[in-house]
């Protein structure tokens, strides 16, 4: 790990001529979010675990070897979950709104890798189904997380990229606990991983 540490400035200052550039960048990307709800680490958990996937707008900012990334992403589940207990279905929608920074590491006749940390404003909505009725969500919190990626050239002004992103963002309780249950007090849970891949076209590079 220390060697680590020694190498990256090294490695940082001899690319500086391949990768020094400051540039301003939108697109387009898709992504999946497994286990959205976070309910596969419950305890005797038994069902279906909710499924999304995403439709985003990505801002991106490079000033040489730093990166702020931006943009907006709607989440849709395509699988809903189904549980035990006294939770039947879940169905929950997502607007995430992410704000991250980081170090920017060009990979030579390829592009760069790219990682940071920050955080998401989300804004969920949906419907639980529980023995009792429906619960209606309408929650808006902030979560924290880290992102990393792949940026691939196609062309000057064009570029591919695939990201991996982790947030931790949970609400409070939103469904009257159950002392039968297998559960505690129902919670969207936001945590959990989001895989992306899209496209970028670059506006301006100097």
């Amino acid at each position: 790990m220390n060697f680590f540490f020694y190498i990256l400035p090294v490695f940082i200052i001899l690319s500086a001529p391949l990768y020094s550039q400051e540039r301003v960048s939108a697109g387009v990307t898709a992504g999946y979010h497994y286990d959205a709800g976070n309910f596969s680490g419950k305890q005797n958990f038994d069902g279906t675990v909710q499924q999304n996937i995403s439709a985003g707008a990505v801002f991106k900012l490079d000033f040489n070897f730093i990166f702020l990334r931006s943009g907006a992403e709607f989440s849709y589940p395509f699988i809903k979950g189904k549980y035990g207990g006294n939770i039947d279905t879940t169905e929950v929608y997502f607007v995430e709104v992410p704000l991250y920074a980081g170090l920017n590491l060009p990979i030579r006749n390829f592009g760069a890798f790219y990682m940071g940390a920050g955080g998401s404003y989300i804004f969920g909505s949906g419907d639980i189904k529980t023995s009792s009725g429906k619960v209606d969500i309408s929650e808006q919190l902030f979560g924290y997380g880290f992102i990393a990626g792949i940026e691939s050239e196609i062309h000057n002004s064009l570029s591919f990229i695939m990201e991996w992103g982790y947030v931790s963002a949970k609400s409070s309780p939103l469904a009257v606990f159950d002392p039968t249950d297998l559960y505690d007090d129902y919670y969207i849970d936001f945590t959990g991983h989001r895989i992306r891949a899209g496209f970028l076209y670059h506006f301006s590079s100097y």
